[in-house]
């Protein structure tokens, strides 16, 4: 039978589909696992006040490496780039574990970011140099499809790690995986091989670097650590927007830019990214806050609260997969797959602003369906729908911009929704006369869930009080980002209704054909 790639045997396929998973189940397991020790492991050097520091110094490395790892990998190649991702992030992994102090801590954490940026852009620029367009679907579907299998076992593992060895083996877990995925990188993957470059656009990386970095700032610091009117804020804000302008400008100028601006003189390549970014804002609201209902309002352990995510993940993996055959074998396009996946989404979201504290678990269950359903169909897909509008050589590089984005909003997402939270926490401590009592009461947003949880043994009476405040506080949360979605829902009706190539012929915009045109 032939192989459906083009210039490759059926064993390099299964082998790049192994080393692309691995290294999905690498990235997966580090955010999945690492959710449920965080507390345990900022409270072991004492410092549970900077927490966030742990989660800003990855969330800034890795949203900053993922656009330069696109274009590293269109000029030397995706394999070794990608080997290098592994290793860094291997080492970033077993250094973590070995932290003895909370500076070690944050500086490994951010070496770990370094790596992980790689794994998320360049495991989908490697299937979309072998693999047909039209194949995407079903390859890429698997791909998220690991990132949910890691997502169902990861705040398990995690717990009992925490719980019963170290959190340190949240990290050591990373170390066997990673030097697997080399081996078999090393000694059995086969890609096309390209012309090496004799240059980089180094100064634009380097203002591109800037430019992340200070936003990400913003989106975390903005409202939370500083107010908006500080003149901490005021000056990120003025960096911002003068590192910006520098970065179009050289971009402008530049022989080999790092981000080619001309792509985005598409406009269904712009609007793709828009979507991308809306759906990457909203995304999060389920994905950091849900987490929060179950163990503070619901009191879940966070054992328990990783087995009632289980809908959520099971439904993303079913709606990766059969949304992945349905491009694949029947449609051969993206449009009405997106379309449908953000309506979905929207539901979801909209269905778990509904959650209180006497919702019960099937109820919980089925909205979290909804929701992954909806994300399953939509995540990937996007990225598919931008990979047919540009050349092959432009893959990593418009790939790499699409995760980028995606993580750019996530990172906004979760510094807004947080401020959505807290000014309704303060809402409900100012309105409400017991919890207005309760000492120090505006820090038990700022508190873990087991703190929070104890307060039903020492103060029971104000305990339903501050479970009831954040029920509401969620719920409006929730309901925010559904109302995202349905600006990414109108948006998705303007996405080209085009027909995905069956061979590589990547080559700019494809044709628009009609359902059943000659193939």
């Amino acid at each position: 039978m032939r192989s459906p790639q083009v210039g490759l045997a059926p064993w390099q396929l299964r082998t790049v589909l192994v080393v692309l998973l691995t290294g999905q189940l690498l990235s997966a397991l580090d955010q999945t696992i690492v959710g449920t020790a965080l507390p345990t492991m900022v409270g072991e050097f004492g410092q549970i006040d900077s927490f966030s520091l742990v989660v800003t110094s990855y969330l800034l490395t890795t949203t900053a490496a993922m656009a330069l790892y696109g274009k590293l990998g269109d000029l030397y190649g995706p394999k070794p780039v990608y080997m290098a991702a592994i290793g860094i992030f291997t080492a970033g992994s077993l250094l973590v574990g070995f932290s003895q102090d909370m500076t070690q801590l944050v500086i490994f954490r951010a070496v770990q970011g370094v790596g992980a940026g790689g794994l998320v852009v360049l495991a989908f620029t490697i299937s979309a140099s072998v693999v047909p367009p039209r194949q995407l679907g079903r390859v890429q579907g698997m791909v998220g499809a690991m990132y949910a299998l890691a997502s169902l076992v990861g705040p398990l593992v995690g717990g009992a790690f925490t719980e019963f060895v170290s959190w340190r083996w949240c990290f050591w877990i990373n170390v066997p995986i990673g030097v697997i995925g080399l081996v078999v990188l090393a000694t059995n993957l086969k890609l096309p091989r390209i012309s090496r470059p004799t240059s980089i656009d180094y100064v634009g990386a380097t203002l591109l670097v800037a430019t992340i970095s200070v936003l990400v700032l913003i989106s975390i610091w903005g409202g939370t650590e500083y107010a908006w009117s500080s003149p901490q804020l005021l000056a990120l804000i003025a960096a911002a927007v003068l590192l910006t302008a520098l970065f179009l400008l050289w971009e402008r100028r530049a022989k080999d830019p790092i981000v080619p601006l001309a792509l985005f003189r598409k406009p269904e390549i712009a609007l793709a990214m828009v979507i991308t970014f809306v759906i990457g804002v909203a995304t999060i609201g389920a994905y950091f806050f849900l987490p929060i209902y179950l163990q503070i309002v619901r009191g879940d352990d966070p054992t328990v609260a990783g087995l009632n995510l289980l809908p959520l993940m099971i439904a993303v993996m079913l709606g990766s997969g059969l949304s992945g055959w349905l491009i694949a074998a029947v449609l051969g396009r993206t449009k009405v797959v997106v379309v449908a996946g953000v309506a979905t989404m929207t539901g979801g979201l909209y269905l778990l602003s509904m959650l209180d504290v006497a919702t019960p678990a099937w109820q919980l269950w089925l909205y979290q369906a909804v929701l992954g359903v909806g994300m399953g169909m939509v995540i990937s897909k996007l990225i598919i729908a931008v990979q047919n509008l540009v050349d092959r050589r432009e893959l990593g590089t418009i790939t790499a911009q699409a995760n980028f984005i995606r993580v750019i909003g996530s990172a906004i997402g979760a510094a807004a929704f947080g401020a959505v939270l807290a000014a309704q926490l303060g809402s409900a401590w100012s309105s409400n006369a017991v919890l207005d009592a309760l000492p120090n009461a505006a820090g038990v947003l700022y508190q873990d869930p087991a703190s929070i949880k104890e307060l039903a043994r020492t103060q029971p009476e104000v305990y339903p009080e501050v479970v009831e405040a954040f029920a509401g506080a969620l719920s409006t949360v929730f309901l925010v980002a559904a109302g995202l979605m349905v600006l990414a829902f109108a948006l998705a009706w303007f996405l080209p209704n085009t027909t995905l190539r069956k061979d590589h012929g990547h080559g700019g915009a494809p044709e628009r054909e009609k359902v059943g045109a000659g193939e």
